[in-house]
């Protein structure tokens, strides 16, 4: 039997490093199947997450929220882009459950802090923002960072997106 190595890479799957670093993750995991999200998506047994990456943009996989209420998880899809961050910035959408509703969020932006937190965060420094944690993700409805702070998240994220890309971290 002949081994074959597969030299190309998927930088839209290479994403999935963001988020698992994160998440400092060393439980089970485990692809998922559904209709609403792309065949890459992966659950996280104890936090009732789950992720999927896609190089396509908005409308594809516009009903994406279905797959949290499906799966019974929160739903993190992560749009690469065609060439991530460069021409086509990767953005987030997020569905999160509630015991009341489903609250969607569109077109949220990683942002890294100095201590290596992730987080998602809305363009403008007002809105919701999301830590993405051991845990899974926890919902604060006021940013807890200033403008300055996030903008420079935003690009230290943006760069390791940029090396992930690349094959170079």
């Amino acid at each position: 039997m002949k081994y074959n190595e597969n030299k190309e890479y998927n930088p839209a799957l290479r994403l999935l490093a963001l988020p698992l670093v994160a998440m400092a993750w060393a439980g089970p995991i485990r692809t998922v199947r559904s209709p609403h999200l792309p065949p890459s998506s992966i659950a996280f047994g104890d936090c009732k997450l789950v992720i999927g990456v896609t190089p396509a943009d908005n409308p594809v996989f516009k009903d994406f929220s279905k797959a949290a209420i499906d799966l019974a998880s929160d739903t993190i899809l992560i749009r690469a882009g065609l060439s991530p961050e460069m021409d086509n910035p990767v953005t987030v959408d997020v569905a999160v459950r509630t015991p009341a509703e489903l609250l969607t969020f569109r077109a949220l932006h990683f942002m890294e802090r100095e201590n290596g937190d992730l987080w998602l965060c809305a363009e403008k420094s007002r809105g919701p923002a999301m830590k993405l944690g051991s845990s899974g993700l926890e919902l604060r409805m006021r940013q807890p960072f200033c403008d300055d702070e996030r903008a420079d998240g935003a690009c230290r994220a943006a760069a390791r997106i940029i090396r992930l890309s690349r094959g170079q971290i």
